[in-house]
This record gives structure tokens, C-alpha cells and sequence, in this order.
């Protein structure tokens, strides 16, 4: 069985998006450190403001 998380990837817009890129990334990887998988990410409609990102781990039963 899976259990899911998500999170916001850039909380806090900085107005560049290499930054926002840069934030993302970082909380990717500390997710990914702490045994979470990555899924997908999401970004709203409009291109502004936060992405999220959809994140995994197997549970066992």
C-alpha cells in the first residue's frame, strides 16, 4: 500500500523562477533523503505561484 504526501515545492514566490526552480529542487531532494518518491509535479493554471509536488512511500501491511 502506497501513502502519499504533498508538499509545496517554493513556498514564498521570489519573483525569479531560476530561484523558484533552485527551491524546488532543494525540497526535492531532502523529500527524496527521507525516503519519499517523487510522483509528479503540479503547477497552477495561471503559472504563478506554488508547485506542489505529489510524493510516495511503499508502506507495508
Amino acid at each position: 500500500m502506497r501513502e502519499y504526501k504533498l508538499v509545496y515545492l517554493n513556498k514564498g514566490i521570489s519573483g525569479s523562477r531560476e530561484k523558484d526552480i533552485q527551491k524546488a529542487e532543494s525540497k526535492i531532494n531532502e523529500m527524496a533523503d527521507q525516503g519519499w518518491i517523487l510522483q509528479e509535479i503540479t503547477t497552477p493554471a495561471d503559472g504563478m505561484g506554488a508547485m506542489i509536488g505529489v510524493f510516495y512511500k511503499e508502506r507495508k501491511l
